[in-house]
């Protein structure tokens, strides 16, 4: 092998290294701005899903409307893009509708450990510690409404 294809094979694969790299570089920019547009759509959902609510029809009693705290941001912002909940005024519909399974915290704690029950689409462990078992006594003291 001679000198000058040496060179040219070692230049190929510095060129084809900096291409993967590019490449992988531009597949992570555009999940983080797919994850950043799922997390403020989310966000918008929730507030708009609210103001339809008020502007369509009276919205109904919620089951003993617990007074916001660390459970209702943290519902809000961990699990309302995908999970409808009166009482937080999220309107999610990838998730089931806490309403009207009405879980109880224990199951809602196994869920947010686990990934939800079997489907694959919810992430074990979006939660954890006193976090999660804020939010699962939120979402059994409210769920039902």
């Amino acid at each position: 092998m001679t000198d000058q294809e040496t060179t040219s094979e070692g230049t190929r694969s510095a060129e084809a290294w900096l291409l993967g790299a590019a490449a992988g570089a531009v597949i992570l920019a555009l999940l983080f701005g797919a994850y950043q547009i799922g997390f403020t759509q989310g966000e918008k959902g929730a507030e708009s899903g609210a103001e339809q609510a008020t502007d369509s029809q009276p919205p109904a009693e919620p089951k003993g409307e617990p007074a916001p705290g660390p459970g209702t941001d943290l519902f809000v912002a961990s699990c309302g893009s995908c999970h409808l909940l009166q009482s937080a005024g999220t309107t999610g519909a990838v998730g089931p509708d806490l309403d009207s399974l009405a879980p109880a915290a224990d199951q809602v704690l196994s869920a947010i450990e686990n990934g939800g029950a079997g489907s694959g689409q919810m992430a074990p462990n979006l939660l954890s510690g006193e976090d999660a078992r804020q939010v699962a006594a939120y979402v059994a003291s409210s769920a039902g409404g």
